[in-house]
């Protein structure tokens, strides 16, 4: 899907995340951009940063929500993030609606890069 498929999520901050995150992506040659939101949870893109296009949407949260899980993730502290597959952007409008901000943005990589990939293949 193209990029633009987010433009219907009016979140402060998204954007600007999108842009640096593409940006980042591209120069380092990795494919997940982590966007942390006002909530605490988080998108994960999985995206090809050459071509602008985003390949897969994840929702990271320590919450449970009504979506199919690919995995639950445990970082090094032993905290516990479920990773959810998001079909339509209808469905984090569903969950969050239109007033959210994005607070950080980053290029994901070591662990959680090898874990997604690993979690995505199944």
């Amino acid at each position: 899907m193209n990029r633009s498929k987010l433009d219907n999520l009016h979140w402060l901050g998204l954007d600007e995340a999108l842009n640096y995150g593409f940006s980042e992506a591209e120069t380092l040659g990795k494919n997940f951009i982590g966007i942390t939101l006002d909530n605490g949870d988080g998108l994960i893109l999985y995206v090809n940063p050459y071509l602008n296009e985003i390949y897969r949407i994840l929702l990271m949260s320590k919450s449970k929500y009504n979506l199919t899980s690919i995995g639950v993730f445990s970082n090094f502290s032993g905290d516990k993030y479920f990773i959810y597959d998001v079909k339509d952007t209808s469905e984090l409008i569903n969950i969050f609606g239109q007033n959210v901000k994005v607070i950080y943005v980053e290029v994901i990589k070591d662990v959680l890069e090898d874990f997604l990939y690993q979690a995505m293949d199944r």
